[in-house]
């Protein structure tokens, strides 16, 4: 079996990379930062958008419910997806179907390593851990990534809409915080099997 890579890059796609994206991105290094250890550090984690305009802030909204559970949130500016982001990412996760769709279609050969956000969760819902293999964060990640394509081919998708996560933006508060629940809690267990050995 070939040596894990390095590092492990982790990309969420939305629309306009100022909402969704950012924050599965950064509830993500929540959960690495909560975890400890030098190992995370090899876990990098980005966010683009279909519709993504370089150099926009992140929706207000989105930002201050991040910061209120201590997300690091300064600096962020909003980027376009292209096939060299794509080509980057071991694992591209998306809001929204039509998402992957896009990123699909900017880099075909991705295919295999593009999941919705719920799609993938419910793909590891569905895999036996004991297939999942690996003594770091990155070749956990390699293995859950592996897995969960495997499983794509034995499971039924999903109804229409149900792997899309809900757009807040310019909706209520607690459309916000429903976004946020939603996400998070499609994160836990596929963040639990790579950041914890004994997951």
């Amino acid at each position: 079996m070939p040596a894990a890579p390095e590092r492990f890059h982790l990309l969420f796609v939305c629309t306009a990379n100022i909402c969704r994206s950012p924050i599965a991105a950064e509830l993500t290094r929540l959960r690495i930062r909560a975890a400890g250890g030098s190992d995370g550090s090899r876990l990098t984690v980005s966010s683009a958008g279909t519709l993504g305009c370089d150099g926009v802030a992140m929706d207000p909204r989105a930002d201050a419910l991040l910061r209120s559970l201590g997300g690091r949130t300064a600096g962020f500016s909003a980027r376009a997806v292209t096939a060299a982001v794509v080509a980057t990412a071991d694992l591209v996760l998306t809001a929204e179907r039509r998402h992957l769709e896009a990123v699909v279609a900017c880099r075909p050969a991705s295919h295999s390593r593009v999941f919705t956000i719920l799609e993938f969760a419910r793909l590891v819902d569905r895999l036996d851990a004991g297939r999942l293999s690996g003594a770091c964060v990155v070749s956990r990640a390699v293995s859950l990534v592996r897995e969960a394509a495997r499983m794509r081919g034995m499971s039924p998708p999903g109804a229409i809409g149900a792997d899309d996560i809900p757009d807040p933006y310019r909706r209520s508060d607690g459309e916000y915080r429903a976004c946020v629940t939603a996400i998070d809690r499609a994160l836990e267990r596929p963040l639990r099997y790579v950041l914890s050995e004994s997951a």
